[in-house]
């Protein structure tokens, strides 16, 4: 018979892909971000919602909207254009900032106090930013892409008993409680309610509502009394 992950496991599992997904749906869009909504890759991200207690409906909406464009290229044009109109006109133009800074910190400035706090979360983690990446440490992407890694990598770590699993946890809770789920939902209600395009008004609601999930989730497992180790 088969290994069966326990629940615990099952939802870390299924809270890294969703947040390595919303990482890459709020990257500028190419042909690999279409691809995370077709077939197999789709029923990833359908499984671990569902994982999750959540409703598929919103990302129903994503799947239908991609089938519904004539060609995948009318699909990533449509993206570009409003990507580029919701989040990269030059600042301070931009409609919507993607940045943590400008929600946390006083005057709404890019690379503020809190931007240099998530970045010396990346070195605790012993990370830098990607090769190809130039954008800001607290830009949203980057964020969601270092929680789904924080999330896998502790899962790794916990399999193989290492030391440093208790570190990676750590990490993932300032990330998340002193960051990340501060300003995420306003960033993404924004998103819903001021986008033109179907996929990023369903991204941004789905997005929304994860997070507010994953804060309700982190607080009940922080307040679960510590399990006893196993003496055998």
């Amino acid at each position: 018979m088969g290994n069966v992950a326990a629940p615990d496991v099952r939802i870390s599992i299924a809270r890294a892909v969703i947040y390595r997904v919303l990482a890459r749906c709020f990257s500028y869009p190419d042909a690999e971000l279409l691809e995370l909504f077709e077939n197999a890759r789709a029923e990833e991200i359908s499984q671990s919602w569902c994982c999750l207690g959540l409703s598929k409906e919103r990302i129903t909406s994503v799947t239908d909207w991609l089938a519904g464009c004539h060609t995948r290229e009318a699909a990533l044009m449509e993206l570009e254009k409003e990507f580029i109109r919701l989040f990269a006109r030059p600042y301070p133009q931009t409609l919507i900032q993607p940045y943590g800074s400008v929600y946390l910190d006083n005057g709404r400035l890019i690379w503020g106090r809190s931007t240099a706090d998530v970045a010396r979360l990346y070195e605790a983690a012993g990370l830098g930013m990607a090769e190809g990446f130039h954008d800001v440490p607290d830009h949203i992407a980057a964020e969601l892409e270092f929680a789904s890694y924080l999330i896998a990598e502790r899962l790794k770590d916990s399999e193989q008993r290492s030391s440093s699993a208790e570190q990676l946890c750590s990490i993932e809770k300032r990330l998340l409680t002193e960051h990340l789920h501060r300003w995420a939902p306003t960033f993404f209600n924004q998103v819903s309610e001021r986008s033109r395009a179907a996929f990023y008004q369903a991204i941004g609601g789905l997005a929304q509502q994860f997070v507010e999930w994953d804060a309700e989730h982190l607080n009940a497992v922080q307040h679960q009394p510590r399990r006893q180790a196993d003496p055998r």
